[in-house]
């Protein structure tokens, strides 16, 4: 399966206080609405073949 995954670009919203032990942090979210966080250091590959499976659960 090919082709590009939909996303949502929304503008940047000021960290509240106390937010910041999840700064690196990025929310995933399918196109079936399936989320997944991930640290900056993500292995991309492996969020990929997770983002696919979930994917395949519709």
């Amino acid at each position: 399966m090919g082709g590009f995954v939909p996303a949502l670009l929304v503008p940047e919203v000021e960290p509240a206080a106390g937010s910041l032990p999840n700064a690196g942090r990025m929310e995933v979210v399918s196109a079936n609405g399936r989320r997944v966080i991930v640290d900056r250091d993500v292995d991309v590959e492996a969020l990929l073949r997770i983002m696919r499976g979930l994917e395949a659960l519709r």
